[in-house]
């Protein structure tokens, strides 16, 4: 196959072509459709997933644009016709061929990739049309673009129908990453030119880390521990590459194991060209972001994908971004990439051109799940199994990480990972010398009234955190205690925006540190990511995990000999869902009676095993996977099922007051101007808009502006006071 260079690609004249991909840029040249079709398919073949692909990459590179060769799309170009579709045709010549992994890619390029049904339909108008099509091939004859079928059979070679799925998604996202790439040398070269080179070094990033290792000290029991476990799962970093996982206790330092574990494996394994981190939390994200970039200050390696991360936007006379880190996210080109479960994920199963863009870019990756027991239980079967496929395709590896490890190894009723590989040395043993609560039942679980449960609270000598499971109930009962406690009494929720939470827990960390009482009414947000440490804590009856991770937040240091972690139930029973009150039940008849068991690694398999066998989904999305119904496999898969709507809060403060008087007249608001919205911002689900539309305005642009009441205190309120602007 002959592959037009660089130089050539590049150096050719306006006036040698007539067929054109691409109108003028600023310097006045237009790019043919050789050149945009032949510098896809080079940027294609450096994606390829191995060599013996690389004529797969090469031909679908080639055959992306091909409806462009059309007589109304090149009157469209020109600005002498209406625009008409180009992708079809390319596919069209595709599925004539017999590859149909090909036609799925280049047909949905620009639109996503379609349901299979859909695709044929669509290409069944192509069979109609052709007095067009032998337009198109004419028009390719007389730009002498010769387009060789490729040899289609290590694609027949993939093992099953689900890798075969996985293989069109990867071609999909080295193909709309390759044309937006050529697209954006064309039109923008300073900002292709300014995307980052840089690599997975590894060795000075074992350096740096290790030099961390060594300003910790090792004269006390738990620190030692902390050495022996790091090294232990470091001696199995030369492993083959696959799926392993590491469940250890909150406290025992996962993120700097993990890490170091993935760099060694990395160095055993030369194919690597990324680490992939993957959090639940944004809370977390932001936690261990900082602790990374602290620990590689030297090395510009830390990528983070989330919402909350406000990049250095092109100024208004310029007409291209300079940030490379920015540019990184769409296609995660970076050595370390910290991102959401919910951005991961949902990337994975998505149709989408933006969100499947970085999904080659996984290939010869290690990806480390941090508390991966927070995906919902309904997804755990597709997710594992299409990881699970990732495995077998992609050169990955793939660690969990977790204080409360799931089953996720496939079983009878089960298909999940075919093998996990632990890190950990006889769990148990650690889970046991490293206990640092004790956990109690409240009047045998019986129904307390919030009265009841603030005067346990206020009998406590020491700081108190208590969790609920509703915004409801942690509002309720922090009223009940501030007129009972003679210390201060904080509270936290989603009903607070999110610089409003960061500062109560900044408040509460400070505290604490100085040793000063405290009582805090918070929901499930508090238990996960907020590093807080507090003697004695409450939590309401709660799924296993909630529990768990509430109880990190006691006795997080281990100054004490044992923290008090008090399980009570109120009367107010109202839950979440219905799915989380079946949980919670599930877990109470797993330990009531027997609380110890909350202390026992092995518990938290048995609990996950029977919660898996109960709610996993047998049908559907690994149904449709099969079928190749990429459109309805991402209308399925969603880790957040929640119709919730975004309120500004104008009145917080006068940042947020100075912030609106900005963004109020804007026509159209930048991913900054979001971002910085978000942080002033709170959700609500759409009773509350209906209940409250009075107190709400919307700008011209599209942001809603709650002008209501907001407490210093507790957050939003539907209570009458009103702001005006």
């Amino acid at each position: 196959m002959s592959i037009l260079s660089k130089q050539e690609i590049y150096k050719m004249e306006e006036d040698d072509y007539k067929y054109i991909a691409h109108s003028a840029n600023r310097n006045g040249e237009e790019q043919s459709m050789k050149q945009h079709s032949e510098g896809v398919a080079e940027l294609m073949k450096s994606f390829a997933l191995a060599n013996d692909f690389a004529e797969i990459y090469l031909c679908c590179g080639l055959l992306h644009d091909l409806g462009k060769y059309s007589t109304g799309f090149q009157k469209y170009i020109r600005s002498n016709g209406n625009k008409e579709p180009h992708a079809r045709w390319g596919a069209y010549m595709a599925l004539k061929s017999k590859l149909i992994n090909i036609a799925f890619p280049v047909i949905g390029h620009h639109a996503g990739l379609p349901n299979r049904d859909a695709m044929f339909e669509d290409l069944e108008i192509c069979a109609k049309e052709e007095n067009k099509w032998k337009n198109i091939q004419q028009a390719l004859e007389d730009d002498d673009f010769i387009i060789p079928i490729c040899d289609n059979s290590p694609f027949d070679k993939i093992g099953d129908v689900f890798q075969k799925e996985l293989f069109i998604r990867l071609l999909y996202s080295a193909l709309v990453d390759a044309d937006s790439l050529d697209t954006e040398r064309h039109f923008k070269k300073e900002q292709f030119d300014a995307r980052s080179s840089k690599t997975l070094d590894v060795d000075p990033l074992l350096t740096a880390l290790n030099k961390r290792f060594e300003s910790f000290k090792e004269d006390t029991p738990l620190n030692e521990l902390r050495t022996n476990v790091r090294l232990y799962a470091q001696s199995l970093a030369n492993a083959d590459q696959g799926c392993f996982s590491m469940t250890l206790p909150t406290g025992m330092g996962k993120t700097l194991t993990s890490l170091n574990w993935a760099l060694h494996h990395a160095k055993a394994h030369p194919n690597i060209k990324r680490i992939v981190i993957v959090l639940p939390f944004i809370s977390i994200i932001d936690q261990t972001a900082n602790e990374l970039k602290n620990i590689f200050k030297d090395y510009d390696v830390i990528l983070e994908h989330h919402s909350n991360v406000i990049f250095e936007e092109a100024k208004e006379e310029e007409t291209y971004c300079k940030d490379s880190k920015y540019l990184a996210t769409e296609n995660w080109d970076y050595p370390i990439v910290i991102t959401t479960a919910v951005q991961f994920f949902e990337s994975l199963f998505s149709n989408q051109r933006s969100k499947c863009r970085k999904l080659h870019n996984l290939q010869d990756s290690i990806v480390i799940f941090d508390e991966i027991q927070t995906l919902p239980v309904n997804l755990a079967e597709c997710t594992m199994k299409m990881l699970n496929d990732m495995l077998h395709l992609c050169r990955c590896s793939f660690l969990f990480c977790t204080a409360t490890q799931p089953n996720f190894q496939t079983r009878q009723d089960f298909s999940g990972i075919d093998h996990i590989i632990p890190l950990v040395e006889n769990p148990a043993s650690i889970f046991a010398s490293t206990k640092r609560v004790k956990y109690n039942a409240i009047d045998e679980y019986q129904a307390q009234s919030f009265d009841s449960i603030a005067e346990y609270v206020v009998e406590q000598k020491d700081s108190v955190l208590i969790v609920c499971n509703t915004k409801k109930k942690a509002k309720a009962l922090f009223e009940s205690l501030k007129g009972r406690s003679e210390i201060p009494v904080l509270h936290l929720s989603t009903n607070m925006c999110q610089i409003h939470r960061m500062d109560v827990i900044n408040k509460v960390r400070q505290k604490l540190k100085n040793g000063e009482k405290l009582i805090l009414c918070s929901t499930q947000l508090i238990e996960a990511g907020v590093d807080i440490d507090f003697p004695v804590v409450f939590r309401e009856l709660a799924p296993l995990e909630s529990i768990i991770q509430s109880a990190g937040r006691c006795n997080r240091e281990g100054k004490l000999d044992e923290g008090q972690v008090y399980l009570f139930q109120l009367e107010d029973q109202s839950q979440p869902s219905r799915q989380y009150e079946t949980f919670a039940q599930y877990a109470q008849l797993c330990y009531k009676g027997n609380e110890g068991r909350l202390a026992e690694a092995d518990f938290y398999s048995e609990y996950y095993t029977k919660i898996l066998s109960l709610y996993v989904e047998k049908e559907s999305i690994t149904t449709k996977r099969k079928q190749l119904m990429f459109q309805d496999v991402a209308d399925m898969y969603h880790i957040i099922n929640s119709n919730t709507i975004t309120l500004f809060i104008y009145g917080y403060d006068d940042e947020s007051k100075r912030l609106y008087n900005e963004i109020k007249d804007q026509e159209y608001l930048s991913r900054k101007d979001y971002q910085r919205l978000a942080q002033y911002s709170v959700q609500v689900y759409e009773w509350f808009m209906k209940n409250n539309s009075n107190k709400i305005d919307e700008t011209p642009n599209g942001v809603k502006i709650w002008l209501g009441a907001y407490s210093k205190e507790k957050g939003l309120s539907n209570e009458d006071e009103i702001y005006y602007i």
